[in-house]
């Protein structure tokens, strides 16, 4: 179903790891998102966005994840009655309160946490074999449903995700044994296998833990419909090099290019990007293999999300026009970052980091991207029928993206703080020029808070560059309809409420809210180009019911709850 640009909606991002509920097991789960469909319903707001939800390797990111389909067992929530085969007594025996303890932290724990569920879900899976399959009882006949029905991506992720458990987590196939390192060799290994009826059981516990995971998904998706809350999954353009799709399905990727984004000045927090940009390490895709298909792999992804999801967004919609793309993996990247372009040329036989299929300039050149990106959108529109599609197009936006995208009924994102004029006139752009085909928002995960934004401003504006920033202080004064001779000199309350208002009453016909944008808190959930521990893990401080009740943060939530009302976003009587 194509978004609709004439009813105006208003919504909540955040990551499910962020999320908390008392009974959680060091990381938001399934249970938690109930709380937060919950938490959406009691403010009026229609849309729950979340980071993608697949499982994910070492590194822990949403969007390196070890398949494109396969979702992640530590978002499950850990229960008799949402797992079969879990019992009260599997849970007494694994579960002290000594191990309860040890994960709430203000960060989630990704090893114990792992081990933990996969240890929890492996004992049911012991249970459901000898009480439900052996007996070939109506939970079992679904589960051998969910099998054949999945049978295109299943088999293959199973296998890979046994060998990812024989190397001990370790999924960079290109470090295995060579006859691990394909598909077809590893059938035939584990076929010949002295340990094969060992190792084919647990393909079956991987499919199992499949199994149940879609069906959570699927029942908070059903939750939502009753409390009129919409999800919003995520779609990566791209995929791990190092993944089960990569070493299942070779012929569709090309593993000589290394897919990133164009340098950005904006992200003065590491020199490579600065200089050449985001390299994300993603293999490129080879589209005449995937044509040659009619795509039936992308068609895959977005069932598969439809099953999960009302909405989804799909993150880096310019790839699907032209990918930015180098000559060397993410590791070489230290060595790069102090040559020049023409040193660089040599050290890689000629290749420097381009735009593929093509650049931008000249216009026929553009035409070719234009074209590609097209086709493959109008694909996947069709694969998604009834869910609604939109597209995450920020960076160096090439000019015929954002027309198509509005002639395809597919919102683009509005980011007020980046909306300016021209590179002349550094204004803000008013509110009634922004697109009613759009998503709204103050920030991504991508993006720092609202508060440390204005922080950041003030601190610049009473420092070295004070003018410059004291005119950009000035503009947005008057974007938020502010007295631009007074401005506030730190972040308030009020303040926070006049952002809140002012999104709420863009023409874009969705506005969503980062969760701490919404809380006013400071949290930040993903560092781009760097290192950090906290990445993909730090959680909430309190439960969203928790923040609600509070004094503070309570007051915050009635002012977007009232806002919402008062801007004609929330859910029709």
């Amino acid at each position: 179903m194509p978004i609709d640009a004439n009813r105006k909606t208003a919504g909540l991002l955040v990551p499910v790891f962020a999320l908390r509920h008392p009974e959680d097991l060091g990381i938001g789960d399934t249970r938690s998102m109930h709380g937060a469909i919950d938490f959406c319903a009691s403010l009026g707001l229609t849309h729950l966005q979340v980071l993608p939800i697949n499982e994910t390797g070492g590194d822990n990111s949403p969007y390196n994840a070890i398949s494109s389909v396969a979702l992640a067992p530590e978002l499950l929530s850990i229960t008799p009655q949402e797992i079969p085969g879990l019992t009260t007594e599997i849970l007494d025996e694994s579960l002290s309160p000594e191990v309860r303890q040890s994960l709430r932290t203000d960060a989630v724990d990704y090893p114990k946490v792992k081990a933990l569920k996969l240890q929890l879900l492996a004992a049911a899976f012991a249970e459901f074999e000898s009480n439900d399959l052996e007996n070939d009882t109506p939970l079992a006949k679904e589960f051998t449903a969910f099998v054949t029905d999945n049978e295109p991506w299943l088999p293959a992720y199973t296998l890979f995700r046994t060998l990812v458990n024989e190397y001990e987590g370790n999924a960079t196939w290109i470090q295995w044994k060579p006859e691990h390192q394909s598909l077809d060799s590893a059938l035939e290994w584990i076929e010949a296998s002295p340990e094969s009826d060992e190792l084919e059981r647990f393909r079956d516990f991987c499919a199992y833990v499949q199994w149940i995971a879609y069906r959570q998904w699927k029942a908070i998706r059903d939750y939502g419909d009753t409390k009129g809350v919409r999800l919003m999954g995520d779609m990566p353009f791209g995929v791990s090099r190092y993944g089960a799709d990569v070493w299942a399905f070779r012929d569709l990727f090309d593993l000589t290019w290394s897919g990133g984004a164009p340098p950005e000045p904006f992200f003065d927090t590491d020199l490579f990007i600065k200089k050449w940009g985001q390299n994300w390490g993603i293999p490129v895709y080879k589209w005449e293999a995937h044509r040659s298909e009619n795509f039936a792999w992308w068609r895959q992804r977005v069932r598969l999300l439809g099953a999960c999801f009302h909405d989804f967004r799909i993150d880096h919609v310019l790839g699907f026009f032209r990918i930015y793309a180098f000559p060397w993996l993410p590791k070489d990247n230290e060595t790069f970052v102090s040559l020049t372009p023409e040193q660089a040329k040599i050290a890689t036989e000629g290749r420097l980091p381009q735009f593929l299929p093509g650049p931008d300039e000249p216009e026929k050149s553009a035409a070719i991207n234009e074209a590609q990106g097209e086709e493959l959108l109008r694909m996947v529109l069709e694969a998604a029928g009834a869910v609604g599609v939109v597209a995450e197009d920020l960076g160096v936006v090439p000019k015929y993206v954002r027309p198509l995208l509005q002639k395809l009924g597919i919102p683009g994102f509005t980011i007020p703080i980046f909306e300016r004029i021209s590179d002349e006139n550094r204004e803000f752009k008013p509110l009634k020029s922004y697109p009613a085909l759009s998503l709204a928002t103050y920030g991504t995960h991508d993006h720092a808070p609202l508060v440390n934004y204005y922080e950041d401003l003030v601190k610049r504006w009473h420092g070295r560059d004070g003018h410059q920033a004291w005119l950009d202080v000035q503009r947005l004064m008057r974007w938020l309809g502010l007295d631009d001779k007074n401005p506030p000199k730190i972040w308030s309350d009020a303040l926070h409420g006049v952002f809140i208002k002012r999104l709420l009453e863009t023409p874009c016909c969705m506005a969503i809210f980062m969760i701490t944008d919404i809380l006013g808190t400071t949290q930040r959930f993903n560092l781009p180009g760097s290192c950090n521990d906290s990445n993909w893990s730090l959680r909430l401080d309190l439960t969203l019911a928790d923040y609600s009740r509070s004094p503070v943060y309570g007051a915050r939530l009635a002012l977007l709850k009232d806002a919402i009302i008062q801007t004609g976003r929330g859910r029709p009587s």
